[in-house]
């Protein structure tokens, strides 16, 4: 499977239009540059509904903290497993938030998985990746988490670019860019969209609603208030154990 893969992949970049289990696309050869371009209109899009409101200029009002819209910048080498069974292992990979896609890199050029639904999970430098689909308003979307807690009801991580602010003295170089980047958790229950959840007792229990008296018996007997991603990540550990015993 794995040798059927990389062929195929080959064949792809010499330009031959075919079926593999892993397509890809390329990205242009500056990839921070097009994909912010291509991607802009679709990040602005999704980001209002994810945080609960508008996007607007004044970062005063924007959640998140200043970051690197890149995990994996230095491209470490990483593991993609394919829904299908296959593995490929021999690429650097990075994630683009700003883009939401899975980058890697062939010789020179930039790519990046075109058919993400097709990949099981996508790990590197100490993090795991999962495509899903995610509820956002009354709208399904599709995009890439960080798998937090695996397990039937897996909690996930979702980091999404709340605001651009180009610097002054080089408002068209990129790589001076300041993003604003916010967190958001989700909980993903077999065979369902993801669901949104805030780190607090009321809405965890909203999304984790069954078992309630083992779960209120555990939230009583550990003190966990539900107030920090630790205490979060305790409470579905503990509920996906429930899950295990039925």
């Amino acid at each position: 499977m794995k040798t059927s893969v990389l062929i195929s992949i080959s064949v792809f970049m010499v330009l031959t239009t075919i079926k593999t289990s892993a397509q890809v696309t390329a990205v242009k050869s500056n990839p921070k540059a097009s994909s912010v371009n291509n991607n802009a209109s679709q990040r602005r899009e999704t980001v209002a509904p994810l945080l609960g409101g508008g996007a607007t200029s004044n970062r005063l009002q924007l959640q998140g903290i200043e970051g690197d819209i890149y995990i994996g910048a230095n491209w470490p080498a990483g593991i993609v497993s394919l829904r299908s069974g296959g593995i490929i292992d021999e690429y650097h990979l990075r994630y683009n938030l700003l883009a939401d896609q899975m980058q890697f890199v062939t010789g020179s050029d930039t790519l990046a998985f075109g058919s993400p639904q097709e990949l099981k999970t996508v790990s590197f430098d100490g993090h795991t990746f999962v495509y899903e689909n995610y509820q956002c308003e009354n709208v399904i979307r599709q995009g890439y988490f960080e798998l937090v807690v695996p397990g039937k009801n897996r909690l996930l991580l979702k980091r999404v670019v709340t605001y651009e602010m180009p610097d002054a003295l080089t408002p068209n170089d990129k790589t001076t860019t300041t993003y604003l980047i916010d967190e958001c958790y989700f909980i993903s229950k077999m065979g369902k969209p993801a669901n949104k959840l805030i780190c607090n007792r009321k809405s965890a229990l909203s999304v984790l609603n069954e078992h309630q008296e083992e779960m209120d018996e555990y939230l009583h007997t550990t003190g966990n208030k539900v107030r920090s991603t630790e205490d979060l990540v305790k409470l579905v550990n503990y509920y996906n154990a429930l899950e295990e015993h039925e």
